[in-house]
């Protein structure tokens, strides 16, 4: 593994450590996600009650019985797919970050529009932090922020190409027990239109620990705060499975 800074050996440790990490390959998680983008993208309750399946080491997903009972989707940076109850392919679709040029916050999205943003946006979420370990990130430590009484010591990471994401560069706050507690970003799919993801209720699933509420709002890049309404997405993580 390349050299890390002392922040993010911190961040690693507080939330399992790396050799845990490595032993895992598959992540299972059960959550609910609702919010105000669903509704404006023409796919409200698509992800009310749903679980999503991942691997740990390389950026690939799938959803179980999204869009009808027994469909199961794919994805990988370059691909989306969405398969019947048979593993018959209904459709696809190549490149898909490109079919989001031009578009902007209120940008109706199709059925693999809506998979491709939700596959990489919860591969992103659920990997964090030990995904910055991966090849080709490049990890800094920022100055820090004070949030009320508390200082959190705060990452500027720039995403690799290779990985799809919000946005090239995204900033990630940590608390005085390194766990995440906040994460600005820019997402290229909504028109780069500032957000910050609000992280809550810690919990550890075989020695990893991860934030199981998060919410997401508008972020006012000129003085980085965030208006708690509405909320964008909301995510809610009711049980994670590691193998």
């Amino acid at each position: 593994m390349k050299n890390i800074n002392e922040l993010l050996s911190r961040v690693l440790e507080a939330h399992g450590g790396m050799e845990r990490w490595n032993a895992l390959q598959h992540i299972k998680a059960h959550v609910q996600i609702g919010g105000l983008t669903w509704t404006i993208k023409g796919h409200e309750g698509i992800l009310s009650d749903i679980v999503f399946s991942g691997a740990l080491h390389e950026q690939k997903a799938s959803w179980a019985s999204i869009y009808a009972p027994g469909w199961t989707s794919a994805f990988d940076a370059n691909r989306v797919a969405l398969l019947d109850a048979e593993g018959k392919l209904v459709e696809e679709l190549h490149n898909p970050s490109a079919s989001f040029a031009g578009h902007t916050i209120e940008t109706p999205w199709s059925r693999m529009q809506l998979i491709y943003f939700c596959s990489y946006a919860t591969w992103n979420y659920l990997t964090t932090p030990f995904n910055f370990t991966l090849h080709g990130y490049q990890v800094n430590e920022i100055e820090p922020w004070q949030e009320e009484k508390e200082t959190w010591r705060r990452l500027e990471v720039i995403f690799p190409d290779t990985i799809a994401t919000h946005s090239k560069k995204q900033l990630f706050y940590f608390d005085q027990d390194f766990h995440l507690r906040r994460h600005d970003y820019w997402p290229e799919v909504l028109g780069g239109a500032a957000a910050t993801q609000i992280i809550s209720g810690y919990k550890d699933f075989s020695g990893i620990k991860t934030g199981t509420e998060r919410r997401i709002y508008i972020l006012n890049d000129a003085d980085n705060s965030y208006q708690t309404e509405p909320v964008l997405v909301s995510i809610d993580v009711l049980d994670i499975q590691f193998s």
